[in-house]
């Protein structure tokens, strides 16, 4: 005659019953550490190099998460938080400076974008869906973030010392203090004082590149030295541009 599991675990000594609750109660402790543990991993393998340009305005409103990490990304693209929800974003690029987009969807609702052309935000009526991070709920928003992206005055020749070490990097005009401006170097794009010696024609120099190769060598020094209209402008070194109204 076999005995059940039931008839066999009643006939266990009572130290025994409590130390195999014990064990199995530890082993699923652990089961879940090592779960948490895997998925944390994960996470931090997944993620993408760049940094995630860092939200500039208080946000009010919860709005619906376009992606949770960075692997639910295209490509290059990094999930970040920006304009008060988590979207899919190049880390490298100044989300002011995007193109107005008024997404997919049938539903509108009116948005905020910045007009780079005219330095200033205006409404549009965005479609629900998809779009760009140049997209905020509220006009003050809009100006909180992007206004100064582009500062008034000009980038020095060559805005760094004769120290080994480079400075830190910017995107933008507004990632530097006060009055800085965000200038090419042979370090990339650094932080650094505007020019005061000149005057400086009206408009704004076209946005910078993303990259530079090389710095080539300056074409002009200051906008005074640019025919008509033009302004001396950071294009991977100072050139004469036609500038943007």
């Amino acid at each position: 005659k076999y005995s059940t599991m039931a008839e066999y675990g009643a006939h266990l000594p009572l130290h025994i019953s409590a130390l195999s609750w014990r064990n199995v109660a530890f082993l699923v402790l652990l089961s879940l550490s090592l779960d948490q543990t895997s998925a944390t991993l994960t996470n931090k393998i997944q993620q993408k190099p760049g940094t995630c340009i860092p939200e500039r305005v208080n946000c009010f409103l919860k709005q619906v998460n376009f992606c949770q990490a960075d692997f639910e990304c295209e490509e290059s693209l990094k999930c970040c938080t920006f304009g008060c929800r988590r979207r899919c974003m190049d880390p490298y690029q100044e989300p002011c400076t995007l193109p107005l987009s008024e997404g997919t969807c049938r539903l509108k609702i009116q948005r905020w974008y910045f007009d780079t052309n005219e330095n200033l935000c205006k409404p549009f009526a965005y479609k629900s869906c998809e779009g760009n991070a140049n997209n905020f709920v509220r006009r003050i928003d809009c100006e909180k973030a992007c206004l100064l992206v582009v500062k008034k005055g000009q980038c020095p020749l060559f805005p760094f010392d004769d120290r080994m070490e480079c400075p830190a990097s910017c995107k933008s005009d507004i990632d530097c203090p006060k009055t800085d401006k965000c200038c090419d170097s042979t370090c990339g794009f650094v932080c650094a004082k505007v020019w005061k010696a000149h005057k400086v024609k009206p408009g704004f120099c076209p946005p910078k590149p993303l990259k530079c190769e090389k710095i080539h060598k300056p074409s002009c020094l200051k906008d005074a030295e640019c025919p008509l209209i033009e302004k001396c402008c950071t294009d991977c070194g100072l050139k004469c541009m036609e500038p943007e109204s």
